[in-house]
């Protein structure tokens, strides 16, 4: 019972220091400094891989045709990998009755272990711009989301910017409430390891990068043999290189939003796949989040049979409220919290499965199997 209290104070006291990162980190200004928008802007390439996204990509398209930012200084390149649905018609038809947007689509070519890898190298490749910005398929973007991460990168000399990430409702209300709260809680953390000068996390839902820096650091060469991690991997390797060139843009207004996983089986691979690149990290700091966070909901689980210390459980859902709701905040999210009393209860145990599972056997992702 001694040990299992300990690892809840320190998990309480992990979370507890993440608040206080959240709280240091400053939010972005929406205030634009037109004379500074007026002398400089930056050139931007957005890059978009795809497999099989017919049901997403036209929201995806409308939102990209509403950016706000001059259209010769930024290009968008889709890369198709290997679809098999409407994907290509959607986009065809789309660019057919909307001629104002223009876009490239490429063919990905198979050339490692990771699929959306090989797509980003073949986009990056074919990039004609100084920055690549990443985003996903079945994503929105902002209309002034190329402005937010243009403003920073002139005043703080960025060559690498994370920026925030949640879902939208689909149709699934409970699964989606689920998603949605564990979600705000891994932007929460984000969010605040930036603000302790200790980034461990970022979503290649939205990413943005100098690609000469990049190229410098040999892109993806390091970790392609792993499906995933295009976006973490790759972070650490700019922080590497140069701590303080890594930034977050803390501002609702460059939020990019991501459709939920449609049923648990889905949810289960991704969050899978998302686990078994864990043992992969380099960052001690992140090993250090990832292996307090799976001992902390060990020992919640563990710790619902000990009376005497059902106060440090409540203080350990009490600080993981907290996170979320700063998060929850922040993105103008606060609809599902009344969900929470319920995902807190299930959470610890949905962590211990999808860490078990994923250590052994295979995931799927986009119609493909994979092996950790």
């Amino acid at each position: 019972m001694i040990v299992i209290a300990l690892l809840l104070i320190f998990y309480v006291l992990l979370i507890a220091g993440l608040c206080i990162g959240f709280f240091r980190l400053k939010n972005e200004s929406t205030n634009f400094d037109n004379q500074v928008f007026s002398d400089t802007k930056t050139r931007f390439s957005i890059i978009i891989p795809f497999r099989n996204e017919a049901r997403h990509l036209e929201a995806l398209l409308e939102t990209l045709n509403c950016l706000d930012y001059p259209d010769e200084l930024y290009e968008i390149i889709l890369i198709n990998d290997g679809s098999t649905d409407r994907s290509l018609e959607v986009i065809e038809n789309f660019l057919a009755a909307h001629q104002r947007l223009e876009l490239k689509t490429l063919n990905n070519k198979r050339v490692s272990g990771s699929p959306k890898k090989d797509a980003l190298n073949l986009g990056i490749a074919e990039a004609k711009m100084d920055w690549i910005i990443t985003t996903d398929a079945d994503c929105r973007v902002p209309s002034n989301w190329l402005k937010h991460y243009n403003y920073k990168i002139l005043r703080e000399a960025c060559t690498f910017i994370a920026g925030p990430v949640c879902f939208y409702e689909d149709q699934n209300q409970l699964l989606d409430a689920f998603q949605q709260l564990d979600f705000l809680s891994l932007q929460g953390a984000t969010i605040g390891s930036f603000g302790l000068s200790r980034p461990f996390m970022c979503n290649g839902a939205n990413l943005g990068f100098l690609k000469s820096s990049f190229l410098r650091l040999n892109g993806y060469a390091a970790n392609n043999h792993i499906a995933s991690g295009d976006d973490v991997f790759l972070m650490q390797q700019f922080l590497e290189a140069d701590a303080k060139a890594v930034g977050y843009l803390k501002t609702w207004h460059a939020l990019v939003e991501t459709a939920p996983q449609p049923d648990l089986k889905s949810l289960i691979n991704q969050r899978k796949r998302w686990a078994a690149k864990a043992s992969a990290y380099k960052s001690r700091f992140a090993v250090l989040v990832s292996v307090l966070v799976l001992l902390g909901n060990a020992s919640a689980v563990a710790g619902l049979f000990f009376a005497e210390i059902y106060y440090l459980l409540i203080l350990k859902v009490a600080i993981d409220f907290l996170l979320i709701w700063c998060t929850a905040t922040l993105f103008a999210q606060k609809k599902q919290l009344k969900h929470y009393v319920w995902v807190a209860l299930v959470y610890p145990f949905f962590t211990l499965y999808i860490a078990l599972v994923s250590q052994f056997g295979k995931f799927s992702w986009k119609g493909r199997d994979f092996k950790k």
